[in-house]
């Protein structure tokens, strides 16, 4: 009698919080038809509200391109991977995130600023994003022989509908120098020095 009671009493334990954990995850979908189900009744079922991304998720991807400008002919653009396949321990320990996050925050903060400041290219050279990004064409990027400047183009890309993605350019940027002996204009980089 013992023993079957212990057996009852894991088995109602393992069921319940089972339920509780699909509960909790039906309650995290980004759709809210299951919002009502589980706070109807008598029976309320306490899950927490953990929606991911906030009231407006993300759904576009962020693209980062450049092309190189030699003898003062633009090249073709070439995309840039910020984002690279997560081995599987990448839940717990994922050091090598920093650099794509770098790239996507800064990605983000010239979009933002493109959008806020319109036509004022200027401003939005002045924005530490747009610098980081720059800076990394410039140094860390390989280019065509002889190229003289670079530039890059900020895209973005959602799903229109299953199998349509829209591709939207957002920003371009100005030129920028190559030569690795030729310093950063300070009215364009003041934040660089």
């Amino acid at each position: 009698m013992n023993v079957n009671t212990e057996r009852l009493k894991t088995a109602v334990v393992t069921a319940s919080i089972a339920a509780w954990l699909v509960a909790t995850a039906a309650g995290q979908l980004p759709e809210n038809r299951f919002d009502n189900l589980l706070r109807r009744g008598r029976w309320q079922i306490p899950v927490p509200n953990w929606r991911f991304f906030g009231p407006n998720p993300g759904v576009k991807d962020n693209h980062l391109l450049y092309r190189d400008i030699t003898d003062g002919r633009p090249g073709d653009w070439t995309e840039v991977e910020i984002t690279r396949d997560r081995p599987w321990y990448a839940l717990v320990w994922n050091a090598r995130n920093r650099s794509p996050k770098a790239l996507f925050d800064a990605s983000q903060d010239t979009i933002s600023r493109s959008v806020a400041f319109g036509p004022e290219l200027r401003l939005v050279t002045l924005g530490s994003g747009y610098q980081l990004l720059s800076r990394y064409i410039q140094r860390h990027l390989p280019h065509a022989e002889g190229a003289s400047h670079s530039q890059f183009m900020l895209m973005q890309s959602y799903l229109n509908a299953p199998g349509d993605r829209q591709i939207n350019p957002v920003f371009v940027s100005v030129e920028f120098p190559l030569a690795e002996d030729a310093t950063p204009d300070a009215a364009a980089f003041p934040l660089a020095a």
